[in-house]
């Protein structure tokens, strides 16, 4: 899968983005980019996806981009307008000459097990956020933190620090701060002799 369906991918299923028709039209114009997608009801955003290759003119590119945002000014659109640019090295000329007009993503062409979710935080800004789990089930935390630790030997620590909590975190603090300085101390003694 190339850079440019991971963030047609990313785009569509977690940011109800939805895939525009190529070549894109606006008025009588036609645009042709790698993809174009539009956000769904919650938001007002385009996004126009651009793949760059050995091949890619930069000057074609910002020609494309300054008529196709034109051509949305011309009609009053009121969508703002991202590029994202996957695949090539986007030179500094290209990246600066449209980021006057729309707002820029580099993505380039991460590799490795991790590529998508590289492609996923540059894409962050276009992604709906996530909400926090739901307080009930941080209001037991004390039984899953207790839970987690039962079978090991740091529940008596763990109890302690837990016992603490409940003080504040001045006491937490402090407890740790004494714990790592006896440590500390048992350490140097142990690689003193």
């Amino acid at each position: 899968m190339t850079t440019a369906e991971t963030v047609c991918k990313i785009l569509t299923q977690e940011g109800d983005y939805r895939p525009l028709e190529k070549p894109i039209k606006i008025g009588s114009q036609e645009f042709e980019f790698t993809y174009g997608l539009v956000a769904g009801e919650r938001a007002n955003d385009l996004v126009i996806v651009i793949e760059l290759t050995g091949a890619s003119d930069s000057v074609q590119i910002t020609r494309s981009v300054l008529a196709f945002t034109r051509a949305l000014d011309v009609l009053g659109s009121r969508r703002s307008v991202t590029a994202v640019l996957t695949s090539g090295q986007a030179n500094t000329d290209l990246v600066n000459s449209i980021s006057r007009v729309c707002r820029v993503l580099p993505v380039g062409s991460p590799s490795g097990p991790l590529a998508e979710e590289l492609v996923r935080d540059w894409l962050a800004v276009l992604l709906p956020l996530k909400s926090p789990p739901p307080v009930e089930h941080l209001a037991d935390w004390k039984t899953s933190l207790e839970k987690r630790f039962e079978d090991t030997n740091y529940m008596h620590s763990v109890g302690r620090i837990i016992q603490l909590a409940e003080e504040g975190r001045e006491s937490v603090e402090a407890a740790l701060a004494v714990e790592i300085s006896t440590l500390a101390d048992e350490a140097l003694e142990d690689g003193a002799a």
